[in-house]
C-alpha cells in the first residue's frame, strides 16, 4: 500500500505541475495577480488526490481490458 501512495504522489506531482502551469498561463494572460495562487492550489490538490487518480486509472484499465474481448460498452 505504501508503494501505491508514493506512486500516486508522483503521478499527482507530475500532473499537478502540468495543470498548474496551464492554469498559471491561462490566468496570467488576463493580467491577474492571482495566477500564482491558483497554480499553487492546483498543484496542492493534485498532490492530495494523486493516489486516487492512480488507483482509479488502474481500475479503469483493468475494466477496459476485461470488457474489450466481450465487446461490452462502458
Amino acid at each position: 500500500m505504501n508503494t501505491v501512495i508514493w506512486a500516486g504522489t508522483v503521478v499527482g506531482a507530475v500532473l499537478g505541475l502540468l495543470h498548474a502551469g496551464y492554469v498559471y498561463r491561462l490566468v496570467a494572460v488576463d493580467g491577474h495577480l492571482r495566477a500564482g495562487y491558483y497554480a499553487v492550489w492546483t498543484l496542492a490538490l493534485w498532490l492530495l488526490f494523486g493516489t486516487y487518480v492512480l488507483v482509479l486509472w488502474v481500475i479503469s484499465v483493468v475494466a477496459y481490458t476485461i470488457a474489450r474481448p466481450f465487446k461490452w460498452r462502458m
